[in-house]
């Protein structure tokens, strides 16, 4: 595993996809907000039931190794993204028909690019077999944007589309609010979060199906 930093990165598992492997945009809407978004290279063999299922399992560890289960213990995180994962865990779990829903609280421990320290607190607002979206919260507590996943079936594999709001649509006070939130949501924290979400979504499809599979085995 090794981190070059000017060039592409390789994971656990080979080579990290890049930029060149999506469509990305940043945009400055009204009121001093600013929008990310990202359409992803479709994801191999993965499917949006798996998906749900990893988000679910962010959380937990495995001992799967890239061929069988014998491997030493390691967090799923870490898989996602070796160099600025740290740690991530659910808060608050509130379940709807047995499932994690909406109102659930996920905190995120991370380093995007070994250059802007994230440690953040997220409110779930939709989670089904079709999006993964929650609210971004200032100090754990403020909603100050939303981030969005969304998926769906598509051949040979699964869609996936992230997007990313910071700011808020406030009269009069609006753009004075985004101003302050913009001070710790900057704009070059959001390019590096656009290199960050391309290169952990590209490594689902190298071992998601695995640990989906060994979970469902009785």
């Amino acid at each position: 595993m090794s981190d070059t930093r000017s060039g592409p990165k390789t994971g656990f598992f080979g080579p990290m996809k890049g930029l060149e492997s999506a469509r990305h945009t940043v945009e400055r809407l009204s009121g001093g907000r600013l929008r990310a978004s990202i359409e992803h290279d479709t994801m191999k063999g993965v499917s949006p039931e798996m998906l749900r299922w990893w988000f679910e399992n962010i959380d937990t560890w495995t001992r799967y190794n890239g061929s069988d289960f014998t491997g030493p213990p390691v967090p799923v995180y870490r898989y996602w993204h070796p160099f600025d994962h740290i740690a991530v865990r659910w808060r608050r779990r509130v379940y709807v028909r047995g499932r994690l829903g909406p109102g659930s609280v996920i905190e995120i421990h991370e380093d995007l690019g070994g250059k802007h320290p994230v440690r953040a607190k997220a409110r779930v607002s939709r989670f089904d077999d079709e999006a993964f979206n929650f609210d971004l919260l200032l100090g754990g507590l403020f909603r100050v944007g939303s981030l969005d996943h969304l998926y769906a079936e598509v051949e040979g594999g699964c869609s996936f589309y992230t997007e990313a709001r910071i700011g808020l649509r406030v009269p009069i006070i609006g753009r004075f609010l985004n101003w302050i939130i913009r001070r710790q949501f900057t704009e070059e924290l959001l390019q590096a979060w656009i290199v960050h979400n391309i290169e952990e979504s590209g490594e689902t499809e190298k071992f998601v199906p695995a640990l989906f599979e060994e979970a469902q085995r009785p």
